[in-house]
């Protein structure tokens, strides 16, 4: 079981891998890295694939902070960065990073591979606030647009003592159906080179936060299903209690003739 910290989300949308050194700026919506197996070094634009403007929001990670990426596709397929240095270099944002964690399934990106990444401001929950806050969406209030609030609390009180990560799903995807749509992607293509989704991944905010509802649940407790109880089946043609045909060795059948 994966243990994650209480944390805030900053920054969170999709990027494309492109080749080049982390020294200078990638192209709109993409991303470059040092070592793709192991990064020390990023550099991220500040425009995702999805034409979002995610500059400030990665702007506000400090070092301590951290950085997730992961796979549209495979929930296991990620890898965690602790954040070293923040640079702004005014339309992107290099990050010096360290690997803290890999998911069971992780396999470095290639170029052009889509990922999701995510900057989360790690530390102490809001003194008062409830723990379950600390992985739930943007709430509303205070955040105009987020999950409203009182439907996120009631999420909370049905699930978070039972199994906090299926809370956090639950909450990702409702409040995913308020976000509007956005078209889903089922190929990539730059050049001599394409990368194809099947089934075609959502895009868009809508669709980060499925992802993101998706990893929790990849992390929930095995086994919460409800246990099944299988009862005897009646017999229409005994007389009586049907159920007697059972407990007393077939006296209550009919003779077939």
């Amino acid at each position: 079981m994966t243990t994650v910290s209480p944390s805030a989300i900053l920054a969170t949308g999709y990027w494309d891998t492109q080749t080049g050194a982390p020294t200078s700026a990638p192209g709109s919506g993409k991303y470059r890295a040092d070592d793709w197996a192991a990064p020390t070094l990023i550099a991220v634009a500040g425009t995702d694939a999805n034409g979002y403007d995610r500059q400030a929001g990665m702007l506000a990670a400090q070092p301590g902070d951290t950085i997730w990426q992961r796979s549209p596709t495979d929930s296991q397929n990620y890898q965690e960065w602790a954040v070293v240095s923040v640079t702004d270099e005014t339309t992107w944002v290099q990050f010096g990073v360290t690997v803290t964690a890999s998911g069971a399934s992780f396999t470095a990106p290639g170029s052009n591979q889509r990922r999701l990444l995510e900057a989360l401001s790690v530390g102490a929950p809001t003194p008062g606030a409830p723990l379950w806050q600390s992985w739930a969406p943007p709430l509303d209030p205070p955040t105009p647009g987020g999950l409203p609030a009182d439907v996120a609390q009631m999420i909370a009180d049905a699930t978070w003592a039972t199994d906090p990560h299926i809370c956090a799903a639950l909450q990702w995807e409702a409040y995913a159906a308020t976000l509007p749509p956005s078209p889903s992607v089922s190929q990539v293509a730059t050049g001599a080179q394409s990368v194809t989704y099947s089934p075609p991944m959502p895009g868009g905010d809508a669709g980060a936060a499925m992802a993101r509802a998706a990893w929790h649940r990849s992390l929930a407790q095995a086994g919460g299903s409800i246990p099944l109880v299988l009862a005897p089946p009646s017999v229409p043609s005994a007389p009586g209690d049907p159920w007697l045909a059972y407990a007393e060795a077939y006296s209550h059948w009919w003779p077939v003739a």
